[in-house]
């Protein structure tokens, strides 16, 4: 099976998920994979040069291809078609990647594909259009409200209002960005307006939610999507204060990147958490690895913050704790993409209309 690994694309965690998809594509060569690199211009390259990280340094060697609706190919400018993709382990953090739009492309070219489809990609980068869907199934979130570029522009005062209702703290963050970028906490009034300018500066919407204080973030992935889930254990991330920032994420300073796993948590907690990362999982029909992030109050009441659909590093350090190595994690992916794909390609998909005969 000819496997690619797609990373890179047009966002601003560009950078992070060339480091998830050459981790990734090194972690599995025994696969012979086809690392597959998506530059900041959403232009698509191929070339052995992929699989180090620097490979940027020496992108003249890259071979630009294009992917083609009605085929699993990848074509050169003049239409030599120069590698196949049977299946596509998706490793584009943020928009233009994990929004449903590269799934869409993918399934416009027939190709099975890692992670959940196109709906349930985009509500859950959408992290406003999430919660309101979170509050209508009754999952626990934090009090929020949102507004618009074109509102805070408009009225200001009237936004500022809206978010009073609430109360201070805050973190404000832009409604579909991911590790952290353009998110900033905010006390007063001041910082609001500055954290509101900066979350508008990457995204058109902003979401202003209530900054808990003294909360612990504790994560959780599960890997499905063909009828069976697993579920990991819950970890605890270390070293942060009021939220975690991009730095805290990735900057490879170890007093960052600390975590517990699994979190030192009463085993109700454990429990709960995993009895709710399997039903979000399951009743919202994602697929592949997720990892949801939850909040936890020091009076006890647990909140899901988030849900990653394509998270850093395909979150394979909670597996590799449960015996599983990357090369198996991959395979195990795309049976469920490939499994996935051929359900749906089962369907019917034509139509034989009596307006359209000529009678």
């Amino acid at each position: 099976m000819a496997i690619a690994i797609i990373f890179g694309g047009k966002s601003c965690e560009h950078n992070v998920s060339i480091v998830t998809g050459v981790q990734l594509a090194c972690s599995v060569r025994a696969l012979d994979p086809l690392p597959v690199y998506i530059d900041e211009r959403g232009e698509w390259y191929i070339g052995k040069e992929l699989f180090d990280v620097g490979f940027r340094r020496n992108k003249g060697k890259l071979r630009r291809v294009h992917p083609r609706p009605g085929s699993r190919g990848l074509y050169t400018d003049r239409g030599k078609k120069v590698a196949e993709m049977d299946a596509a382990v998706l490793c584009c953090h943020g928009m233009n990647g994990e929004d449903g739009t590269l799934q869409g492309l993918l399934e416009l070219c027939g190709v099975p594909y890692t992670g959940s489809g196109v709906l349930q990609s985009a509500l859950c980068m959408d992290k406003a259009a999430f919660k309101r869907y979170a509050i209508m199934s009754g999952i626990p979130t934090v009090p929020y409200t949102t507004f618009t570029r074109k509102e805070f522009d408009k009225d200001i005062y009237a936004v500022a209002d809206r978010i009073n209702d609430i109360g201070y703290p805050f973190i404000i963050k832009p409604a579909s960005l991911g590790s952290s970028i353009g998110v900033s906490a905010a006390h007063n009034e001041a910082e609001l307006v500055e954290a509101s300018r900066v979350a508008l500066s990457f995204d058109n919407v902003v979401i202003a939610e209530k900054l808990l204080v003294g909360f612990r973030e504790l994560n959780c992935a599960a890997l499905g999507g063909d009828g069976e889930t697993v579920v990991s254990d819950v970890e605890e991330p270390l070293g942060w204060k009021e939220f975690l920032s991009f730095e805290d994420k990735y900057s490879g300073k170890k007093e960052l990147m600390r975590r517990r796993l699994p979190a030192e948590i009463p085993d109700e907690t454990a429990a709960e958490i995993k009895r709710l990362t399997k039903y979000v999982f399951e009743s919202l029909d994602l697929a592949g690895v997720v990892r949801i992030d939850y909040m936890l109050t020091e009076s006890g009441e647990l909140y899901l913050n988030e849900i990653n659909t394509l998270p850093g590093s395909m979150a394979s350090y909670f597996f590799r704790r449960m015996g599983m190595t990357e090369t198996a994690l991959v395979k195990r992916l795309t049976e469920i993409a490939v499994k996935r794909h051929n359900d749906k390609s089962r369907l019917t998909y034509s139509f034989s209309s009596p307006a359209l005969s000529g009678k």
